[in-house]
């Protein structure tokens, strides 16, 4: 028990190394004036963790398995945030960078959930089926790739699911950060739609339907933008059992400054049963101004 205890926190002294290596090797990238060079983590390098996480698991080191597995990948979704656009010098597309970033960063989410099945559902750790000719373990794909799968949800230790989704919500709330903040939304002429007793008698200003054009404008990108995140994070999501869509959208309206429910007429129907609430509270709150 005592070389056992040894051998677990030797491995995770390394792992908690390793990855604050990567971790400050990671932020001298981005402060470098060069960095548009440079590459970002390398899946390599995220993936050199496997032996030593595939031990903590069978020394029973559950915890500190996936506390060290997040912690890397992690590092692996920041640099996804962090990405250039692809659409070139100068005037960036933002629903071109909008599906850029959100396809980049939920497969890498996706590929990251699978993994930390894979670390409970390996013939080590006790997962998979036993083969009826030779009584050897196998898995087939459909079984390892959902954390919903009726063999999975029997392998997995306990709070094993608990910890991914946490942390799935966590990196959900880091997205949702960065794309309503400097990336995509930011940059839009984004602002609360006039209220009724503010038009009221009010004389026109020069410029006033300019300013209009370019709400309605920011409005209709913004729409074509978190559709594009919201059709990648449910079809990757989605695919390994964790359908954190609608989540996704709590984050992100809160970004729209006001203009959700504008936003929500103009998004595609797949998503109106969880964007139908932002409607629904701009209606009332339209109520409550005329009776004012």
């Amino acid at each position: 028990e005592k070389l056992g205890t040894r051998i677990s926190n030797r491995l995770e002294e390394t792992l908690r190394r390793k990855n604050e290596a990567l971790r400050q090797s990671a932020k001298r990238e981005r402060s470098d004036a060069h960095a548009a060079a440079s590459t970002m983590i390398s899946p390599c390098a995220v993936s050199d963790d496997t032996l030593h996480l595939q031990l903590l698991v069978k020394l029973g080191r559950n915890y500190q398995a996936a506390e060290a597995y997040s912690a890397r990948r992690t590092l692996l979704l920041l640099e996804t945030l962090h990405e250039r656009p692809i659409s070139g010098s100068g005037t960036v597309d933002l629903v071109i960078y909008a599906a850029q970033l959100s396809q980049s960063f939920f497969s890498v989410l996706a590929s990251s959930v699978e993994g930390f099945l894979d670390l409970f559902l390996s013939e080590g750790a006790g997962g998979g089926n036993k083969d009826s000719n030779n009584g050897e373990e196998t898995m087939s794909v459909g079984d390892s790739s959902s954390i919903h799968s009726t063999n999975n949800s029997k392998s997995l230790p306990a709070g094993a699911i608990a910890a991914v989704v946490l942390w799935c919500d966590g990196e959900l709330s880091k997205f949702a950060a960065a794309f309503g903040g400097t990336r995509i939304l930011a940059n839009l002429a984004l602002s609360p739609p006039p209220t009724t007793s503010s038009r009221r008698g009010q004389p026109r200003v020069v410029g006033q339907d300019d300013v209009g054009k370019e709400r309605e404008n920011a409005i209709q990108v913004a729409a074509q933008c978190l559709d594009q995140a919201f059709q990648h994070a449910s079809s990757n999501l989605d695919a390994v059992g964790l359908p954190l869509t609608p989540r996704l959208a709590e984050y992100i309206r809160v970004r729209l400054k006001g203009c959700e429910a504008e936003v929500a007429d103009l998004l595609d129907e797949r998503w109106q049963g969880f964007t139908g609430e932002w409607r629904a509270s701009s209606q009332q709150s339209n109520t409550m101004d005329m009776e004012y």
